[in-house]
């Protein structure tokens, strides 16, 4: 239970990433992900893991309130979607097979396309392995019910994708 709450928390915290984000926010909270990834990898009770929530939230809150170069707001609908996403990852048997020793799952970015307002497709990077994995999520919306389908699976970063008319997952 615990997990998931943590889970969830930080689904929010790190949610705000968008593909087109501007490079200081993004660099700021890669480097608060990695951080709390450290942190979480290395916790073994749930003490541990409480204290990498509060330390992924303080690090959160110097990209949003530091330098406020993160300043993005997501309306409730947008984290309903992101929860349902990582739920989506986190129980996904082809994702489970891919990275063996299932921890956590955490959302990563999100693409929106031109004249739409919400998000199509969600990366959620996935804890546990022996390499970072990313799981890219597309999102169909049909008579007002969200249903999320896995695109792939990859081992590359946004950062490393770089090419606006590239699909991560071809």
């Amino acid at each position: 239970m615990k997990i998931k709450s943590v889970a969830l928390l930080l689904v929010v915290i790190f949610s705000s990433i968008s593909a087109f984000a501007e490079n200081r926010c993004i660099e700021c909270r890669q480097a608060a992900l990695r951080e709390w990834q450290k942190c979480m990898e290395s916790s073994k009770t749930n003490t541990d893991m409480v204290a990498c929530k509060e330390q992924g939230t303080k690090l959160q809150e110097q990209c949003d309130n530091g330098e406020g170069i993160c300043k993005v707001t997501l309306s409730d609908q947008e984290k309903k979607e992101w929860a349902l996403v990582i739920d989506f990852v986190k129980t996904n048997k082809d994702v489970i097979r891919e990275v063996g020793d299932f921890k956590h799952a955490v959302s990563k970015a999100s693409y929106k396309a031109p004249g739409e307002p919400m998000p199509s497709r969600y990366m959620a990077y996935v804890l546990g392995g022996n390499k970072p994995t990313y799981a890219v999520v597309d999102v169909s919306r049909l008579s007002g019910e969200t249903k999320p389908t896995l695109a792939c699976i990859t081992h590359i970063s946004p950062p490393e994708f770089r090419g606006p008319l590239k699909d991560i997952c071809k």
